[in-house]
């Protein structure tokens, strides 16, 4: 029902006259841009194309209407926004308003865009993903056990056992058959260290607090195995937010060639999480320098790669771990190779350039997908942003950006009226 409603000039034409009314003066044109529904709305307004000219204006009209108690200069646009609002209760609309000189000049524009096309916060346009679903190289890239790999001294599954079971007198393990499950599940056939099977044997989930270190302590809530969530949130699809972001984002490296370079890996197995977002998992494929089984951190606030955090198990329950070493940002592959290959599969262009390389042929068929805004503080007009990415959707045959036009019915006199009949 609500659909209706927004094709309608009348649920509009509130909040178009107040766009016009609330320009500074001289405006010939004022825009919003933006998103409308669930029950609320955010977006940007620029008038004449420039966002800053708004912003002092609204300033000024603040001051006075605090010292005399009026409304503020943003009441009626909320408003009318709000009554719109009222009408999405159960998505949000993308949405262009133009408030011209003359009310003829009036228009607004009902946006859909197809699942190929990804917005951003500033930018109701981002990219254009040419091959649904697809990653860049980099989080392909998986890592294998060096061959020779072994556990470290310390470790030792009758430590961990008497571990768990003094800090966890009721716990349950888990069952035989799960854990046989968990490590089927593993690639290439790897097994899981024994210190894994004992941790699980004796609990299979519950709340284990570390030894203290240099006067602290640590939390350690064990990540069952049925835990599907928190296991594939690093891997590293769930690591991968958009090709604008994260095209550049590489593999931290191990100074101490300890932990390899990835985004992220099933075989950093997931064993316990630190109350703050933070997961230990078991490294079942160690760099040349580390040992299996030994524990790294996967931070939450990194995009890739885990750090170093103990050589086993056994030493991380008992205290003897380290503090968060220092990652080489520089990634773990040739940059200079990593970063044509990063062309090759993925350009940021304003829609002029790649509206030039369209007429010339010249977009990569590699290409995977295709940004549109390389200067968040200067986006690119929305049917700018719309005209080069339907060329960009049309090269690969996919569903467009669809725009629905509303403008304001023609007013006719009295007399026209009755011609008409």
């Amino acid at each position: 029902m609500w659909r209706v409603s927004l094709t309608e000039w009348q649920t509009w034409e509130p909040f178009v006259d107040a766009l016009r009314r609330s320009a500074p003066p001289t405006t010939e044109v004022s825009e919003f841009v933006g998103t409308i529904g669930r029950g609320a709305w955010q977006g940007s307004y620029l008038d004449d194309g420039d966002a800053d000219v708004r912003r002092d204006h609204y300033r000024k009209l603040a001051r006075e209407a605090a010292r005399s108690g009026d409304r503020g200069p943003k009441a009626d646009l909320d408003d009318a926004l709000r009554a719109i609002a009222e009408l999405t209760p159960g998505a949000e609309q993308l949405v262009r308003v133009s408030a011209g000189a003359r009310v003829d000049d009036d228009v607004v524009e009902l946006v859909v865009l197809p699942p190929a096309v990804v917005s951003g916060p500033a930018a109701p346009v981002l990219e254009v993903v040419l091959q649904p679903g697809a990653l860049p190289a980099q989080y392909l890239r998986p890592i294998a056990p060096v061959p020779g790999a072994a556990p470290a001294s310390s470790a030792d599954p009758d430590t961990v056992t008497r571990v768990v079971t003094d800090r966890m007198p009721d716990a349950v393990g888990a069952a035989p058959e799960a854990i046989a499950a968990a490590e089927a599940g593993l690639p290439g056939g790897v097994d899981l260290p024994e210190e894994v099977r004992a941790l699980y044997a004796a609990a299979g989930a519950g709340s284990l607090r570390l030894d203290p270190q240099d006067g602290s302590s640590g939390g350690f809530e064990i990540v069952p195995l049925s835990d599907s969530l928190l296991r594939e949130a690093f891997l590293p699809a769930a690591r991968f937010d958009t090709w604008t972001t994260d095209a550049g984002t590489f593999a931290p490296e191990d100074p101490a060639g300890r932990v390899q370079a990835a985004i992220g890996s099933p075989l950093w197995f997931p064993v316990g999480s630190d109350g703050a977002g933070n997961v230990y998992a078991v490294d079942l494929a160690p760099g040349v320098h580390g040992h299996v089984g030994q524990v790294v951190l996967l931070d939450h606030e990194m995009r890739a790669g885990a750090v170093y955090r103990a050589e086993s198990l056994a030493a991380l329950l008992v205290g003897r771990r380290t503090g968060l070493d220092k990652l080489d940002r520089r990634g773990g592959v040739d940059r200079r190779g990593g970063e044509r290959e990063r062309q090759d599969e993925f350009l940021n262009l304003d829609p002029a350039e790649w509206v030039e390389r369209l007429d010339a042929g010249t977009v990569p068929g590699t290409l995977k997908a295709a940004g549109l805004v390389p200067d968040r503080t200067h986006p690119p007009a929305l049917t700018d942003a719309i005209s080069a990415a339907n060329r960009l959707l049309d090269l690969r045959g996919l569903a467009p950006i669809e725009v629905t036009r509303l403008t304001r019915p023609e007013h006719k006199s009295l007399f026209g009226r009755l011609f008409d009949r």
